[in-house]
């Protein structure tokens, strides 16, 4: 078998390069190496008893070969072993291309990647951990004792569109509307006092400064024993509707994409809440909250995988009835299908 493909191509080389007209074109021949100079391209063929063993060379403007051959073969033991050499470039901004060998190639520009969808990674549900930050970071402690192992928020972002892309489906912006249910819990009780201009005045109250000036109890709370009561909480709903640059390439040919971007929130339906004798109890549903905020979101997705980043840009607490500065931050996971 290997006689017969060695002797094959040796004819096939052989009527090629007598058939040119190129002066540079030559055949060597030193027993069992045959060496074929063909314009640009030197073909050397190396027959042993290990097998037949066909490489492909490139020649420089100097002259010289290249070390490497950009084409090697080797007919072992009946059994045909290719080894192709291929090449990655990347262009700026992420614009990958695959250079590969002439067997998968139909110009010499190699072929370029290509994506048949562009789809928005925004998970369809996920689950986060939630934080605040104050602002600036030095009144995070003037305002409450968060919970951090505690708070947390899921959602869902069911309604995806593509608003446009580019022709190769690497670049584009994404929306998205999506909903929220957030949690925080804190040592601190977060109340409401009604304040002589009929404002409701939000703020954290803690049960063991109460006879600090200035810390009444919140006005749900009235009726109960501060001493009894035992860390509070509160939680929200938010829509949600994201406008991000999304870029995608491939890593070992799985799709990955990243986004970055602001996203528009409408939170409604807070409520605060603590424990008094082992038992729930409302303690306002009319907190002085804003509840139109805007955040950066960053989404990182592999196949079906996304990990996500939120950081609010403005703050929580109307600053005109509440001295709480914070915005909320979270980090999470999900799953987009």
């Amino acid at each position: 078998m290997k006689k017969l493909a060695f002797l094959t191509l040796f004819m096939a080389l052989v009527v090629n390069a007598f058939s040119q007209e190129t002066k540079n074109d030559t055949i060597v021949v030193n027993g069992d190496k045959v060496e074929i100079l063909i314009n640009n391209n030197k073909v050397k063929i190396v027959d042993s008893s290990n097998g037949l063993k066909i490489n492909v060379f490139t020649i420089t403007e100097n002259g010289e070969v290249e070390k490497n051959p950009y084409y090697e073969s080797r007919y072992e033991n009946d059994v045909n072993s290719v080894t192709e050499k291929k090449n990655v470039t990347i262009n700026i901004p992420i614009k990958p291309t695959f250079i590969k060998d002439d067997k998968y190639v139909t110009d010499d520009k190699g072929t370029k990647i290509k994506f048949y969808s562009f789809d928005p990674i925004y998970p369809n549900i996920y689950y986060a951990y939630s934080a605040m930050i104050g602002i600036p970071p030095s009144h995070y402690r003037l305002n409450f004792n968060l919970q951090k192992a505690n708070s947390f928020e899921w959602g869902s972002y069911l309604f995806q569109y593509d608003i446009c892309h580019n022709k190769r489906k690497t670049i584009g912006l994404t929306t998205a509307l999506g909903f929220s249910n957030t949690y925080f819990y804190s040592s601190y009780i977060l109340g409401t006092t009604t304040t002589d201009n009929s404002s409701n005045y939000t703020y954290f109250f803690r049960p063991a400064d109460l006879n600090e000036e200035g810390n009444s109890i919140p006005d749900g709370l009235l009726s109960t024993n501060p001493e009894e009561l035992d860390g509070g909480s509160y939680r929200y709903w938010s829509l949600r509707l994201p406008i991000s640059v999304q870029l995608q390439w491939r890593v070992g040919g799985n799709r990955m994409a990243f986004s970055f971007g602001p996203e528009f929130e409408w939170r409604f339906a807070m409520k605060s809440f603590t424990y008094f004798q082992n038992d729930k109890l409302t303690v306002s549903d009319n907190l002085a909250y804003n509840p139109f905020g805007v955040n950066a979101l960053a989404v990182l997705n592999f196949k079906s995988f996304v990990i996500f980043g939120r950081a609010g840009l403005t703050q929580m607490f109307n600053q005109d009835n509440s001295p709480i500065r914070v915005t909320p931050v979270n980090l999470g996971i999900g799953f987009s299908f």
